[in-house]
């Protein structure tokens, strides 16, 4: 059993008319089941002030997990649950459907859900001693040279370990939550989502000279562009970045707080990857 919630923000991206639809009609049935509703309208260009969240017991996002992403990272610091209606294609993250939303819903007011602690990444880049850029990444964080398929040298240390360096068209930091997203598709393993660890994805590396691994996230890890005949860029989430220079300096660790994701008792993980394809039963 979790913690009655009386205090809800639903958001949505103001360019997509079903959600803004939907939000209107949630609101509608939250407030008459005795709860106190804002909703915020919200745009990838678009940042919050830390006041927008103020008083909030839960975050009611309505879209796709594009949209818990952004909403996730903005909030990192602040430890608030999210739960997540899906609106777009695959919905990994999010809990809810337009089908179902009011039984689960009615089920989570009662206090009747679990609450699934996901691992974040906290990263820094240095840029000749100096920070350069900070961030979260509730997914991956992915090195590559965007649409060019160029290959980058970078090391990389775990700790005080020397991973080794690799040549390859980029690489993927994922979280456990992200590694059913690109870390996958670049032959990366699926990661059970509570799990304390990362794993290391090379995107197509030279004479495969590079593993995937997964290592605990217990010590830091630090990745050096060596050299690329192009831009490198980091992204977070496949959703924002930089683009990066050589000699900068990556570092990811662990984020202080997890992310708060509330989930269903009747929410199950081998369901999800059945239903959404990454288990075919024979």
């Amino acid at each position: 059993m979790g913690k009655i919630i009386t205090k809800i923000v639903i958001v949505h991206n103001l360019a997509n008319e079903l959600a803004r639809n939907m939000a209107g009609q949630i609101r509608a049935w939250l407030e008459n089941e005795g709860r106190s509703v804002r909703i915020v309208n919200t745009s990838r260009e678009t940042a919050h002030p830390v006041s927008t969240w103020d008083d909030t017991d839960m975050i009611l996002t309505l879209g796709g997990d594009g949209t818990l992403l952004s909403v996730a990272r903005a909030v990192q610091d602040l430890g608030i649950p999210i739960l997540g209606l899906n609106l777009g294609r695959v919905g990994f993250l999010t809990e809810l459907s337009p089908a179902d939303w009011r039984e689960s819903l009615t089920a989570i007011l009662r206090g009747e859900y679990d609450m699934s602690l996901r691992l974040v990444i906290s990263f820094h880049v240095l840029r000749r001693g100096q920070e350069y850029f900070r961030g979260y990444a509730v997914n991956d964080l992915v090195i590559s040279c965007g649409s060019l398929a160029r290959m980058i040298r970078l090391d990389m240390w775990y700790g005080s370990d020397h991973l080794g360096t690799v040549r390859a068209d980029g690489m993927i930091v994922s979280t456990p939550t992200g590694s059913s997203g690109y870390s996958i598709s670049a032959g990366g393993p699926l990661i059970y989502p509570e799990l304390n660890v990362f794993a290391l994805t090379p995107i197509c590396p030279f004479l495969h000279a590079f593993r995937p691994m997964v290592l605990p996230f217990e010590n830091d890890l630090r990745i050096l562009v060596r050299d690329a005949d192009v831009d490198v860029f980091l992204t977070q989430d496949g959703q924002t970045g930089v683009v990066l220079a050589p000699g900068d300096n990556i570092f990811a660790s662990r984020a202080r707080k997890h992310l708060n994701l509330i989930r269903p008792l009747h929410s199950h993980y081998a369901h999800k990857l059945k239903s959404k394809g990454f288990v075919r039963e024979s």
